[in-house]
């Protein structure tokens, strides 16, 4: 029994005991429900590999549940995964930051489930990391400009009047007028013609503002940034 065969007897030993991370990456990257279903199914051969490689197994377990759409587990998974990202000083997988990656698909699971105070933070965050990712930067004003219209009850309720008020006259002028007055047609006409403006106009009006105040405090989180 030379060094050769105990090198070779080691070298299979390895293998054997990193044999849940090779099967694993050896799944299709897209077969996100059977990357899963392996996971679960081999909890304690995965928390028996190395920290690197059990973290990135982790790494894409966890990025599976987000390609599902399970955002809640996703997020649930999320911040151990961060932690041990950070621990074992992982810069890249696959070519990705894994840490940046991570952290935005969690923001991204929260402005799913609606969660906009916590998806706001972590995008803005991310752009205060990386501040010429155009992404993070569409994130961040996508996810303010859909907090904002959320909780815009006023608009929400004014645009329901509006609408059945557009489509009462319509009704009314379709069945009524048109058969019987027609004299009064066109007046109806006109005025559900301004009340359709009017509905568009103020539409815009609001989505315009929430744009606007949506980029002035991400110009102010950049400026922090500088300073």
């Amino acid at each position: 029994m030379g060094p050769r065969y105990s090198k070779l007897m080691d070298s299979l030993r390895e293998i054997h005991e990193q044999s849940a991370y090779y099967d694993f990456m050896h799944i299709d990257p897209r077969a996100y429900h059977e990357k899963i279903k392996y996971f679960e199914r081999n909890k304690s051969a995965i928390q028996a590999l190395d920290d690197r490689l059990e973290t990135e197994v982790w790494y894409h377990y966890t990025q599976a549940t987000f390609e599902i759409g399970d955002y809640r587990k996703h997020v649930k998974l999320s911040s151990p995964l961060l932690e041990r990202i950070i621990h074992e000083n992982i810069l890249k997988i696959n070519g990705t930051n894994a840490f940046e990656q991570a952290l935005f698909n969690k923001g991204a699971s929260h402005f799913n489930l609606k969660e906009y105070k916590q998806s706001e933070y972590i995008f803005g965050e991310l752009v205060k990391m990386n501040p010429s990712n155009k992404i993070y930067t569409k994130a961040f004003l996508q996810n303010r400009f859909s907090e904002k219209i959320k909780d815009t009850l006023a608009i929400k309720l004014f645009t329901v009047v509006m609408l059945l008020t557009i489509i009462s006259i319509s009704l009314i002028h379709a069945l009524v007028l048109n058969p019987f007055y027609p004299y009064l047609a066109n007046v109806a006409a006109t005025i559900r013609d301004m009340f359709t403006i009017l509905l568009f106009g103020v539409i815009l009006l609001n989505t315009g503002f929430h744009y606007i105040m949506a980029k002035k405090t991400l110009r102010q989180k950049l400026l922090h940034k500088k300073t």
